[in-house]
């Protein structure tokens, strides 16, 4: 058996007295995909940055290539052959693809100096063209669509001669059909020798395409398997050391009541038109589509972060409009925005104040906020929603991808709406989170809610929602139920090719790419 590409051999880190990560051993071989799992706060992030050379490991050995190896640097890593992608990429909006795609390389220059800007062009779309990508290089960073941005942040990695992929979580941001783009990219890395360590929380792709599974609870390497030997059930159940049976909850009665939300022929300029359909109490309605469809637009508008300019919208019976989010909250409604940390939460924030803001005012008496009953109904919101935290002063960005969410879900739902808007309620949470906010959100539609549920993970929204409405190019291009709610459904609607419940003509459609 040839030597691994990269094998850890009981390697440990501590931060402050805590382990984070236990004796561990692990190997890499050369174009194989080992995926990487475990809840949030299990060790994976340190895991990462020990072998990106962020960290250096309190104990135990790296070996690289047969040799023992100390990374001081991600430049060191990078250098060896150590590429590290993360979730939230590293990029300068405003400079080109070339600037980006080339940073940190030395540019070609003219005799006096000055930017070679032709060549450096040319140079940038050969490396992108040894990848088969036709990216244009003069456009802005920012302008690039999140798959694209993937395609460009890996090409390089690779062009620095990384033989060790660490994908980070790298389809959080993407559709199904670029995440279907992704993978065969990555295909035809493993192909060409490349080593892949790929983090997800989304199982369904580790098992997909994946050789091995590393899964790691409370900072242990708890087990290893050939994915071909394994399934879903036992990759959580080593996960979260118990039984996951249902991870998309459905305890309702199936009754629903009155419509609590109605749009009809809505519309906002540039965004979305023609919108026509309702939320009953007790019922999840899904929202799906591809990126760019204008779900999230839809979802802000309904909450008054955008005016509609035209169509009728009604709540609880009664025309309804708008003037701004404080209006749809004094009314029962609340939105949880697709990004916490850019949307959502102030990560510098406690996690008192990160929850009490959204029911504080409704403590005050003359103006003033009685703090002891504050405290207590934050208290209370932690014990409710099952959040983890050491104190309520602790900074909100300090908790886990999970806890950081249900703090937000706690800091609306306290005030008892009638109609929730949830989009992307589980992006990058861990499995055990996940499973927690779904019996939340089956318990808001059981106790009477009207739920809009919008999700671009396919599995999500068909499991959790009674009806399933898919969004085109700014309109409803379908509604699913029943024995129709199928994820091929679903993609072939979000791609135009589905309407009325019928098939369309694929060149009538114009299919193509929709930006982020």
């Amino acid at each position: 058996m040839s030597e691994p590409l990269l094998r850890l051999a009981s390697v440990a880190k501590s931060f402050a007295g805590v382990q984070a990560l236990k004796p561990l051993d692990l190997e890499i071989a050369a174009g194989e995909v080992v995926g990487l799992v475990g809840e949030n706060g299990a060790g994976k992030s340190t895991l990462i940055k020990v072998l990106s050379g962020v960290h250096a490991p309190d104990r135990g050995t790296i070996l690289w290539k047969g040799v023992p190896a100390e990374f001081g640097s991600p430049r060191a890593a990078l250098e060896a052959g150590i590429a590290t992608i993360h979730q939230e990429l590293a990029f300068f909006g405003q400079l080109s693809v070339a600037e980006n795609l080339l940073m940190g390389d030395r540019w070609p220059r003219y005799w006096w100096g000055g930017v070679n800007w032709p060549r450096l062009h040319s140079e940038a779309r050969a490396e992108l063209a040894g990848f088969d990508l036709e990216i244009p290089t003069d456009a802005s960073f920012h302008e690039l669509s999140s798959a694209q941005r993937q395609e460009v942040a890996i090409v390089r990695a690779l062009s620095r001669s990384a033989q060790l992929l660490i994908l980070d979580e790298p389809t959080a941001s993407l559709s199904e059909p670029e995440v279907e783009r992704l993978f065969s990219y990555l295909n035809r890395l493993r192909l060409q020798g490349v080593a892949i360590l790929y983090v997800s929380h989304r199982l369904d792709e580790i098992l997909r395409l994946t050789d091995r599974v590393a899964v790691l609870r409370d900072g242990e390497l708890v087990a290893t398997y050939r994915t071909s030997e394994t399934d879903l059930n036992r990759i959580v159940r080593d996960m979260v050391g118990r039984s996951l049976d249902r991870i998309y909850p459905h305890t309702r009665s199936g009754t629903t009541g009155k419509a609590l939300l109605e749009l009809e022929d809505a519309g906002c300029s540039g965004m979305f038109h023609q919108i026509t359909f309702s939320v009953r109490a007790g019922e999840i309605v899904g929202l799906a589509g591809l990126v760019g469809a204008g779900r999230s637009e839809l979802g802000r508008a309904i909450y008054g972060l955008y005016p509609m300019d035209s169509g009728v919208l009604r709540l609880r019976g009664k025309p309804w409009q708008p003037s701004g989010p404080h209006q749809s909250l004094e009314a029962g409604l609340v939105y949880l925005p697709e990004e916490r940390k850019r949307q959502g939460l102030v990560l510098d924030h406690s996690v008192r104040d990160s929850i009490s803001i959204g029911f504080s005012q409704l403590l005050a008496r003359r103006g003033v906020i009685n703090g002891r009953a504050e405290t207590g109904r934050v208290q209370k919101a932690l014990d409710r929603y099952a959040i983890r935290t050491q104190t309520l002063a602790q900074e909100v960005g300090t908790l886990s991808g999970g806890n950081q969410q249900k703090a937000l879900l706690a800091r609306w739902l306290e005030r008892e709406p009638t109609v929730v808007i949830l989009d992307e309620p589980t992006r990058g949470v861990d499995v055990g989170a996940k499973a927690e906010i779904h019996a939340l959100i089956d318990r808001l539609a059981g106790q009477g809610n009207a739920v809009l549920l919008i999700s671009s993970d396919l599995a999500e929204v068909l499991g959790m929602s009674d009806r399933v409405l898919v969004m085109h190019r700014g309109t409803i291009a379908a509604e699913l139920s029943g024995a129709a709610m199928s994820q091929e459904n679903v993609i072939l609607a979000a791609s135009g090719l589905l309407r009325g419940g019928k098939k369309t003509n694929p060149l009538a459609s114009g299919t193509g790419h929709y930006p982020s």
